[in-house]
């Protein structure tokens, strides 16, 4: 995404800013309209569960959290791939940054690199509680959409690419991992305090 919506593609300042807008805007609706549906699908199975749902809310957590800490082999049910690329050339540039945000806001339309997606879906979901995976969703999409300021600074499609490489090298590093794995250990110990 960072290639796409880049102040290469928009040419003004101004016209990059608008569709980094719209595409945080776009990713935080996704994600806040996904997060209510699983909060509804939680509730249309007979949630809230108790102390059964934090229980599952922290066995996941913790799960996700060794995933992330200790490099537990578990997986994470993304696309394991972005969206359509050829969107970018068939649509204009604004409904480009509004499909990129809709498909990062829903998560798992596109690439997952860690698993604390799925622990806030698995909340969402043993909420039963639209709103509340309204919340985390739309939380999680603002996050994600947001990320495509890393290439404000940028001139040039060289200097967009080498921005996205410095990403990946920063994304395989214990950093991200450690912040993520304690994200997910933070929700189990939250949802397992509540059974003490």
């Amino acid at each position: 995404m960072v290639e796409t919506i880049a102040p290469v593609v928009y040419g003004t300042r101004r016209r990059y800013l608008t569709a980094v807008f719209i595409h945080t805007v776009a990713a935080g609706a996704a994600g806040a309209v996904f997060g209510g549906l699983l909060g509804s699908i939680g509730l249309a199975v007979g949630g809230p569960w108790g102390d059964g749902g934090a229980a599952v809310v922290g066995v996941v957590g913790l799960v996700y959290a060794a995933r992330e800490l200790f490099g537990l082999p578990v997986p994470i049910f993304d696309r394991k791939r972005q969206v359509p690329d050829w969107w970018r050339t068939f649509y204009s540039p604004n409904v480009t940054a509004t499909l990129y945000g809709a498909g990062l806001g829903i998560g798992y339309l596109t690439f997952l690199r860690y698993g604390t997606y799925v622990v806030v879906s698995v909340v969402a979901i043993a909420s039963a509680d639209p709103l509340v995976g309204a919340a985390f969703g739309g939380a999680f999409g603002i996050a994600r959409g947001a990320t495509a300021l890393v290439a404000s600074r940028t001139h040039d499609e060289e200097e967009a690419g080498l921005v996205v490489a410095e990403l990946e090298k920063v994304a395989v590093t214990r950093g991200p991992r450690l912040v993520n794995g304690l994200a997910c250990l933070a929700l189990a110990v939250a949802a397992l305090a509540v059974l003490a």
